[in-house]
């Protein structure tokens, strides 16, 4: 089976635009699968909402979601974050609502997890908040080989080979998992990368070949950044795409 996970859209259509049409060219992909935070911090969440309906993208519940179905978690995020989640409860639609109060905090299918923070299904913990010992006494007493996160924008492998948790940093390219192992992947960010380049980052994984790749998907940032101006939200969102 081969999947495309996403991730962390943050309102940015444009680059989403970009990551399905590079998705569209792998004639044999399965499904695509999002680990949330599909709104905040970006311009046109109900677009992206809107898209993630027209492809029927399954997505899990990502903090900002959280705090679209819970208002009171709004005290949790700084105060530029809150201030555009603010404005982002406003741009959205009853339905986009609707569907994003249906998101489930973890899915679970064919030997993969998905889950926005930190497994099991925590939708708030970053993963740099776990040590290695935690991170590997998680992983063992998961079901599933391979699990998928966001939350933190970056892109990281830990591999768990029943005794010890290991990280390393992902690249663009391939790589080929160790079939003995666990992982942990962090699959970066589609619409607000925090690793020093601004091009959308998504994965591609492939069980049966064992092969993880990472894309990177180079869009209109600028067009994104005007939008940001447009819609009113904190200066602070578009410098991060620049």
């Amino acid at each position: 089976m081969r999947i495309a996970v996403i991730s962390d859209i943050h309102g940015n259509a444009t680059a989403f635009e970009a990551v399905l049409a590079d998705i569209q060219q792998y004639a044999a992909m399965e499904a695509t699968y999002c680990l949330g935070d599909n709104i905040g911090y970006g311009p046109e969440p109900e677009k992206v909402m809107a898209l993630i309906r027209e492809h029927q993208i399954p997505s899990v519940l990502g903090n900002h979601e959280l705090a679209i179905n819970q208002p009171e978690t709004l005290s949790w995020f700084n105060p530029v974050a809150r201030q555009s989640l603010e404005k982002t409860i406003a741009f959205l639609s009853p339905p986009a609502k609707a569907l994003i109060a249906g998101f489930p905090t973890h899915i679970s299918l064919n030997g993969n997890r998905f889950v926005h923070g930190f497994p099991p299904d925590s939708p708030t913990t970053y993963l740099f908040e776990a040590t290695p010992e935690r991170i590997a006494e998680t992983l063992s007493q998961l079901d599933e080989r391979v699990t998928f996160i966001g939350h933190t924008h970056e892109l990281m492998i830990i591999e768990y080979d029943g005794t010890e948790a290991k990280s390393d940093p992902l690249h663009k390219g391939c790589v080929r998992l160790n079939p003995g192992s666990k992982y942990l992947i962090n699959v970066g960010s589609v619409g607000q990368p925090r690793d020093g380049s601004n091009p959308a980052k998504y994965v591609i994984w492939d069980d049966a070949a064992g092969e993880l790749t990472v894309r990177f998907v180079a869009y209109d940032v600028n067009d994104t950044v005007r939008k940001i101006h447009q819609a009113g939200l904190p200066e602070q969102h578009a410098l991060r795409l620049l």
